[in-house]
Order: structure tokens, then sequence, then C-alpha cells
């Protein structure tokens, strides 16, 4: 009986130091990895110039075969989004995101 009683008050304490940091740390590295849509439409203005750019130097190839990556990529954000509830114009938020918010870390 000893037992149970020291499992159910361990369970209620609060986490140990090592938890605590450890859970910190997480936020801190959540909060640094988190964009936004500002940091999407920049993503998406760079990519746009980058394609505009290679496209006046070396002809149509390439920008078409990137745009297709994109247009790829950005359907592939939104189906998963959508496989995990994600619904409207919030889905699309978020494939977005997924998809040019690279820019905000620039």
């Amino acid at each position: 009986m000893e037992k149970d009683t020291e499992r159910a008050r361990s369970a209620e304490a609060a986490p140990n130091a090592y938890e605590r940091v450890l859970a910190e740390d997480r936020r801190v590295i959540r909060e640094a990895m988190r964009s936004s849509r500002g940091g999407a439409h920049g993503g998406l203005v760079v990519t746009a110039v980058a394609l505009g750019t290679v496209g006046a130097v070396d002809g149509p190839k390439w920008p078409l075969i990137i745009g297709g990556v994109c247009a790829v990529w950005f359907a592939l954000a939104l189906a998963v989004v959508r496989r995990r509830g994600g619904r409207g114009w919030k889905a699309i938020e978020r494939a977005y995101i997924a998809t040019f918010g690279w820019a905000q870390w620039l």
C-alpha cells in the first residue's frame, strides 16, 4: 500500500529542475522557429524576384520548373493541413506559411 501512495505523490509532484529546463528550452526553440504571414509574404517576393531574374537571364525553363516545385510543395502542405483538420482560409494560410515562411529567418 505504501508504494501506491508514493507513486501517487510522485505523479502529483511538480516536475524536477531538469524537466523544467527542458520545457523552457523547447518553448524557446518553438518561439524561434515560428513563422508568420509577413515572413511568408517576404518569401513569396524573394522567390518571385529570383525566378524573374533567372527567367530574364536563362529563359523560362528553370523558373517554370522551380515554380512547379513550389506549387507541388504548397499542394502537399495544404493536403497535410486538411488531413489534420484545417479548414477554409485558415488551412490555406497555414500551407502558405509552410511554403514561403522561410524568409523570416533570412
